[in-house]
């Protein structure tokens, strides 16, 4: 059988290639070395798979011009693919749906930072404790403002032995708290459990809510944590960022689309082609990225922690302070 022939019935999809070239591989080695390499049908050819996998190993940049024709949501400009999203929640594809694991529908949530979590409201039994003693200096001060200005007039029954040294003081029966003694009360762990559960009861309540809001707040940040973090083994979420394009079909419109580096985009690429040697599944078939990885590749696994990173807590705390008081 002469080249002519080989090529033909190649095109025809009637040439057995195992039986007379033993591989594909040696098939196309064959094919180019005698310059007919762009005489084959690939394009509707069951050996599409096979060729780009051929080309993996001996033409790199004709093996991403291929890819790149057949896979609609990567880049290939720079110095890594890059993938684009106009919808950043096609992400939540990638993560199993598993009986323990977060579902998919609330990683999309989290994925577009619009997941709306069951709150948890008893989350200190001890605000003195939780809330007060993480204050940094600048809160500090506004706490002591808020108590002088809410206890002006308001005659303190000495029942600490912090109060009771204060009203000797003051030569009075009852305490007055002002600025000068109010960062002393302050400090004082048993005579502020004592004024917040009397005379200040109202700012007890503020700031279990404060603590509440911040504990809720560093949770949902644990949770988008731990979706990105799962996300990093693939893609460099680092430097993920946000663009805007025009509309593919409205003139004069933008859009907001989703840029990441993919860690190794031709690995998954070369498995789903070695996969599918022989068949006509080719990567059009599914045509960008994200389907290749969702169908073919091991999907991930997150699970919600069981708490909240405490320092992330106190961030919040001092953050949204003076919201309150």
């Amino acid at each position: 059988m002469d080249i002519d022939e080989v090529i033909e019935l190649f095109n025809d999809t009637e040439l057995d290639v195992n039986k007379y070239f033993n591989d594909s591989e040696t098939f196309f080695k064959i094919i180019e070395k005698r310059g007919r390499i762009d005489d084959l049908d690939l394009e509707t050819n069951y050996m599409e798979n096979d060729y780009l996998l051929y080309l993996s190993e001996t033409n790199t940049e004709k093996f991403r011009e291929e890819v790149a024709k057949q896979i609609s949501d990567v880049t290939f400009g720079g110095e890594v693919p890059v993938l684009q999203l106009n919808d950043a929640s096609d992400l939540a594809k990638l993560f199993c749906a598993g009986r323990n694991d977060i579902s998919q529908d609330t990683i999309r949530e989290i994925l577009l930072g619009e997941a709306d979590w069951d709150r948890y409201w008893d989350t200190t039994d001890d605000v003195y404790r939780d809330v007060i003693e993480e204050l940094n200096e600048e809160n500090l001060k506004y706490l002591y403002s808020y108590i002088v200005k809410n206890l002006e007039g308001v005659q303190i029954e000495p029942e600490t032995e912090l109060l009771e040294d204060i009203s000797n003081v003051q030569n009075s029966e009852f305490v007055t708290i002002n600025e000068k003694n109010v960062e002393s009360i302050v400090k004082d762990s048993e005579t502020m459990g004592y004024l917040l559960d009397r005379d200040l009861s109202e700012l007890d309540s503020e700031l279990n809510s404060i603590h509440s809001n911040a504990y809720n707040m560093a949770y949902e940040t644990a949770v988008f944590r731990e979706v990105w973090g799962k996300l990093d083994d693939m893609f460099d979420v680092e430097k993920r960022k946000y663009i805007y394009k025009p509309h593919p079909y409205k003139k004069e419109t933008q859009i907001e689309v989703l840029e990441i580096p993919i860690r190794d985009f031709y690995e998954p690429i070369r498995d789903y082609l070695y996969n599918n040697k022989g068949t006509s599944q080719t990567l059009e078939y599914f045509g960008n990225f994200i389907n290749i990885l969702e169908e073919n590749g091991e999907c991930l696994s997150v699970w919600t922690p069981d708490y909240p990173d405490s320092r992330e807590i106190d961030k919040n705390i001092n953050e949204i302070f003076g919201d309150y008081i």
